[in-house]
Order: structure tokens, then sequence, then C-alpha cells
């Protein structure tokens, strides 16, 4: 595929209505804002520039282009994230080129889970007695588990293994997938055996990952193991069953979000096909920030003990604080979903979602779980303070001061320093660097890429001390540009072919000099300090070894040449400030 269909496409897309499908963003100056969705954090460190195309976090570094987003979102292969974002702009796409390695490796993961579901199917329906009558305790139909696929594995710590090979799948990409463990003498097992398997699917329907729940409850492990992080999963980001439920979701506007993957099953098989599991873990952003795609309304339907009240409050907290509509149904205690449904009728489920009450409802109707009042008060005032949005969090405020009868304005007042903290320091201030200088002067070629043909003639890449900075250095300077001039930030990622895995850390020093606007505007002193600082740290390594070998006259001889080198430049600045 062309640079120019990449391009292309980039241009007829705008980045803010790409990344807001995914989380939300609030506008703030000329950027707009979120939490960032890579990593955990409680202040918006996520910055999104519609001008320049591009976004950026100031927590964990991580910056891109529309592309870098939805390929690193998504965890899917740059050519997936390419025409997801073309569907978009109404772009057809031509063929496809050639995957290179970083993607291959992805790509052949995808392919180790679609053969180990296969061959997990195939072990249930051929010698999975075992797991049916599992299932027929639990009054599954075989028919609801060969709809998800669910499978076996074979009492053996080999048969994947050997499955995989015979299928020309090297042992190579093993450790990647995280289908398989090593022993002490580093001979590789598989890490599901004998156990009843779930495959887990991304919103495109493909697998991802697994959940094995273990047949012999007699022996000594886990009930429940699952696939670790991979290139292609990451825990916290899927949710079982959307990839098939998602378009009825849609319909009737609302969700019913369970924790188990049979609790989800038996929600489907009674007909509340609008839901989702959280894969036995407390519901993330991530996932609330998928579901919120096709509806902002979500029931908790957790266990009835303290236990599942408890992390039913959390997740409604949390989907409070993203900017939408929890509701919690009350079971009875010592029922999940799954026993309810098998015990009562639809009806009466109906009934429980019809009494089903938003957050602080239900933290006023159960506050004995929560300690005293004024436990229970601080506890809504800490989930407030964590709300985003002002209208929201301010809305918010004022349903506390209804429903528990306290002053809205004493309530506030708790809560001002958290709810308003003191502005944040401009981001191009932030974060301190290392190696300023090398950026300095990048930053000089990206605003004056005229200059670059100049400043290349005198600066050779040698003279970089961080070595992606000189990778971007010698990527600027090779650009062949008619126009002798960089287009846009998100254009130029195309450009410097910056979408392996490889340039994650280039593209985030990239990004980083496009949104730190503040720089020395003179590119000869910019040599200069670069070349300083290189040969400073070239007498410094010198010294060390001369001082282990005093009588070298070679080492001896490069630090006189350095430092009459060092004295050059130095000169230099000192008669430039005279005829100032």
């Amino acid at each position: 595929m062309s640079d120019k269909t990449i391009d292309d496409i980039l241009r007829a897309v705008n980045i803010v209505d790409i990344i807001s499908s995914y989380i939300s963003l609030k506008r703030s100056g000329v950027n707009y804002k979120s939490r960032c969705p890579f990593h955990e954090e409680k202040t918006a460190s996520f910055n999104v520039n519609e001008a320049k195309q591009i976004y950026k976090c100031f927590g964990c570094g991580k910056g891109g282009n529309a592309i870098t987003f939805v390929r690193d979102y998504e965890k899917i292969s740059f050519f997936e994230a390419l025409k997801k974002i073309a569907e978009k702009a109404g772009i057809a796409l031509p063929k496809m080129d050639t995957p290179n390695k970083s993607n291959s490796k992805r790509d052949l993961i995808y392919t180790v889970y679609e053969l180990a579901n296969d061959f997990f199917v195939s072990n249930f329906k051929k010698y999975g007695t075992k797991a049916k009558k599992y299932l027929e305790k639990r009054e599954i139909p075989l028919e609801l588990a060969e709809e998800f696929s669910l499978g076996y594995t074979l009492d053996s710590y080999n048969a994947l293994k050997s499955y995989l090979q015979k299928n020309h799948i090297t042992t190579d990409i093993f450790p990647a997938t995280g289908l398989f463990r090593s022993n002490e003498n580093s001979d590789t097992y598989d890490l599901f055996y004998d156990r009843l398997m779930f495959p887990i699917r991304n919103i495109t329907g493909k697998v991802v990952a697994f959940g094995g729940r273990s047949l012999n409850p007699d022996e000594k492990q886990y009930k429940y193991i699952n696939s670790p992080t991979t290139d292609i999963y990451t825990k916290g980001r899927e949710l079982y069953g959307l990839h098939i439920t998602r378009f009825e979701i849609a319909k009737q506007n609302s969700v019913f979000i369970s924790e188990g993957y049979l609790d989800f099953l038996r929600l489907y098989q009674k007909g509340y096909k609008n839901s989702v599991a959280s894969l036995g873990t407390a519901l993330t952003k991530e996932q609330i920030n998928l579901l919120s795609r096709y509806s902002k309304n979500m029931y908790l339907l957790y266990d009835g003990d303290i236990a599942g009240i408890k992390a039913a409050v959390k997740a409604a907290s949390l989907i409070v604080q993203n900017g939408f509509n929890p509701r919690i149904i009350l079971l009875p205690e010592n029922h999940d979903p799954d026993s309810y449904l098998l015990k009562y009728t639809i009806d009466d489920f109906d009934n429980l979602t019809e009494s089903a009450l938003p957050l602080l409802r239900f933290i006023h109707t159960h506050s004995s779980l929560f300690g005293d009042q004024r436990e229970t008060i601080q506890m809504v005032l800490d989930i407030s303070s964590e709300i985003e949005d002002q209208i929201v969090r301010e809305l918010f405020i004022r349903e506390i001061s209804e429903i528990f009868n306290i002053k809205e304005a004493n309530l506030q007042k708790s809560i001002r320093e958290v709810s308003y903290p003191k502005k944040e320091q401009t981001p191009s201030k932030q974060i301190s660097y290392k190696y300023e200088e090398e950026r300095k002067l990048l930053k000089y070629i990206l605003k004056y890429p005229e200059m670059k043909e100049k400043i290349a003639i005198n600066l050779e890449s040698t003279f970089f001390m961080n070595d992606d900075l000189r990778k971007l250095y010698e990527s600027l300077i090779a650009i062949k540009d008619e126009e002798n001039k960089i287009e846009s930030p998100s254009i130029l990622i195309d450009k410097l072919n910056l979408y392996s895995e490889e340039s994650n850390q280039i593209i985030d020093e990239l990004t980083q000099l496009f949104f730190d606007e503040d720089f020395l505007d003179n590119y000869e002193e910019l040599i200069r300090q670069v070349k300083l600082r290189k040969l400073k740290a070239d007498l410094e390594y010198l010294n060390g070894m001369i001082s282990e070998d005093i009588e070298n006259s070679e080492l001896l001889e490069s630090k006189l040449y350095v430092k009459r080198e060092i004295t050059k430049l130095s000169k230099n600045i000192v008669r430039k400030t005279m005829f100032l």
C-alpha cells in the first residue's frame, strides 16, 4: 500500500472523532483531555491536539496519530487499524502489502489462538465427557456451549503443543502466546489441561484469550485460570460475549453486566442478550468506555452477598466517574445471576430490574454496609472528587445533598480542594528530559524543515547520545519533500514509516516535540550545544579509561583532541557574546 493512500486516510479523519469513539474527551484550551487509556492514573494527562492530529500522554509518555491509537488500544495490527479508520473515512483500501515483521508476530499469535480454539472445540466433541457432564449439572445446554465455542483441554501437558507443531507452528512463538509454561529445565508445557475452556473474543470476534474452568474440584488447583497479557490481549480490556451482544445492547440502550462466564451464559439463554461479563475481574475504565459505545445505561448484576454488593458499588462508582449511568440490581443473599435465573421466573427477574437503584440511592439504602453515616458520606464525597466532568460532578453533589439531607454548600466546602486541584503545569514544563539539547534541535527542524540540509552538513548523527533521538534525526534529514516542509505531525509519522512496535519510543519522542512549543530559535547555537554535550561525555569516558591505563598514548592523544574541540566550541560562544 502506498504512503499516499495512508496520508489520504489520515487527512480524511479527525483524530478527536476517532479517539472519542473509544474514550471520553473534554476540551481544555487548544487540546482535548482525558485520563490515559494506556495506564492507570487519577488526573487527566492524556492530550489530543486536533490541529496537529496527534495525541500525547504526559504521564506514561505514549503518543502517536489516529492509526497508532486504534492499533494500540484495540491491540490489533497496523493493517487492521488502518482498515477500521478507512471505513470511517469512506475510503476503499487496495490489496494489502505483506505485513512487516512486527505485525507478522501479532498475526501469528492470532493464528495460534484460532488453532487452539479449534483444537479445544474438537476435544470437547470427541473426548469432553467430563466437561459435558459438568455443563449438564449446571443446566447449560450443549447448543449454547456450541454457540460460544466452549472447548475442552485434554488431561495432558503436551496436547496443545503437539497439535500446534503438527500444524507447522514453531516453538519460537510459544512464549509470546501465553498458552505455555516452562519448568526449571526450560521444557515447555501446556498452561491449560483437563479444563472446560471459554474462548475470549475481542470486539471483532477474534479469539484473543482463554478462561479455563477446573473439572477436578478435589485437586488443589485454581478453579479458574486465564490467559496472561500478550500482544493481542490485555486483562481488563475485553468483555465476554460483547462481540455477539453489542448490537442488542445498542438496540435496547442498556446492558446487564455480570462477573462470570456462566452468569453471562444463563442471562443469554434466558433471553437477556444485551449482556456481558467482566471476565471474573473488577470492572475497569477500559471496559466501561468500550460498553459506552453501545449504551450508557449499565445494570450491575453481581452476587447477592456482601462482597458482591461492595464490588457492585465499586463498579458503579467507576461508571459514574466516567460520566455514565449505573444501576445496581440486588439479588437475594447466596444467589448469583446463574442460580437466581434457574430458581426464579423471568417475571421475578424483570421485577428486580425495575427496582434497581442508581448508585447514591443504593448506598443510602444499604448504608450500614459502609460504616456509620459520617463514613458513608465521606465515601460518596470521595467518589464525587474523582468525577472529571465539572457539570456531572455538580449534579452528583446536588444529589448527595438531596438524598443524605446535607446542605450542598457544606458538601462543596468539604471537597473543594479535591474537586478543584491547583492548575497543572503546562506539558512542556511537566517532564524534565535528559538530552534536552538534542530535543531542542529536532524541534527546530520540525519548525524550519528548510534548514535541515544546512544542519545536516554541520552535524553528523553520531553526536546524538540518545539512540531514539538519533534515529529520529536521521529520519527527518532523509525525508525528501518537494515542498521542503513537513506537512503535519500525523502524516509525518507515516512518512517516517513509524508503525512497527520497535518504533513506539520514537513516536513518543516525536509527539512530545510537537506538544512542547518552547525551544531556542538559533540552529547554530543548538548544534554547538549538541556537539559540546557529546564531547564532554567523550572526555569523561576517556578520563576513566586513562585512569586505568595512564601510559596509553592513543588515549592521551584522543583526550587532547577532544579538549581542543571543546575549547574551540566554547570560544565560539564567547566570541559571539562579545559582539552582541
